[in-house]
């Protein structure tokens, strides 16, 4: 569980499946290409997730997501797949 990069507000997520960001430990910015060692993966909740895709599917682009990663952290925590 940690704070959204977006809106801040905590949610539980599961780590190799969440939707995240690149963001330079130092800068609190998006890695220049030379930093990237530097970085870390900060990440996003589904609320801003979704926020997100609707402006990408306006503009054309590829969503930030693919099928409902965060749907199927609650079904495992309800089943105790841990």
């Amino acid at each position: 569980m940690s704070p959204c990069i977006t809106c801040g507000r905590p949610f539980m997520y599961d780590p190799e499946r969440v939707v995240s960001v690149l963001i330079d430990t130092a800068t609190g910015w998006y890695p220049e290409p030379g930093r990237r060692h530097h970085a870390a993966r900060v990440p996003a909740c589904h609320f801003c997730v979704r926020a997100a895709n609707v402006e990408r599917r306006k503009r054309g682009l590829p969503l930030g997501y693919e099928g409902d990663t965060y749907a199927d952290l609650v079904r495992r925590l309800a089943r105790d797949e841990w």
